[in-house]
């Protein structure tokens, strides 16, 4: 089985640097050409299935996915971005002149600010959509922070690499289920499989 992970598309405060977690900006236009480019790159792999974060930026990106591949959305909070409590929204600068930015520097994967989640918290909701595999070829639209667990989950690399990879919005992580466990790699769109040459 097969499933495709994307992120969503440029959204408003994304150029900024902000934390973006359960506040809810929308695309850019920017964010929207992102999305009708990963549609395209998606064309033709044989989804049949497309669930999204409820957020408006990745229900936003499913949707117009969506119309590109011919499949209606499912969404889901499951898939929702980690939420950054009282510092969602905030820049990096910000949360750093304030006592929550150090605190979460010692150990990015495992803090949770107040009122919010930490990635490792969220680990239950989003394994929640592969566990168990789904029965048909699937696109999960979700969130960087999302995809970062998922890198550690299923791709062997540390708490610490998971939290600093820069995962852009025209790539996607590939993930095979294989004799009952998950193998994964990155692509960018401008080397997404096509139609004649399926992931290797």
């Amino acid at each position: 089985m097969i499933v495709y992970v994307v992120r969503h598309g440029e959204a408003e405060g994304n150029r900024e640097g902000r934390f973006l977690g359960h506040v809810n900006p929308p695309l850019t236009e920017r964010g929207r050409e992102h999305a009708r480019k990963m549609g395209e790159a998606l064309k033709g792999l044989g989804i049949e299935r497309v669930r999204a974060s409820d957020l408006t930026r990745a229900f936003t990106t499913a949707s117009i996915i969506g119309e590109i591949i011919g499949l209606s959305v499912e969404p889901t909070p499951s898939l929702r971005e980690v939420n950054h409590g009282v510092i969602d929204g905030w820049t990096a600068d910000a949360i750093m002149a304030t006592e929550y930015g150090p605190a979460r520097e010692k150990d990015k994967y495992n803090y949770r600010p107040p009122l919010g989640e930490s990635y490792k918290s969220i680990e239950p909701r989003i394994l929640s959509e592969l566990v168990p595999p789904p029965p048909v070829p699937t696109l999960l639209v979700t969130h960087l922070g999302p995809m970062r667990v998922l890198l550690h989950c299923l791709g062997g690399i540390s708490q610490s690499e998971a939290t600093g990879a820069k995962i852009g919005h025209d790539e996607m992580l590939i993930l095979r289920n294989d004799g009952g466990q998950w193998h994964g790699e990155r692509r960018s769109i401008a080397d997404a499989p096509s139609q004649t040459r399926g992931p290797q």
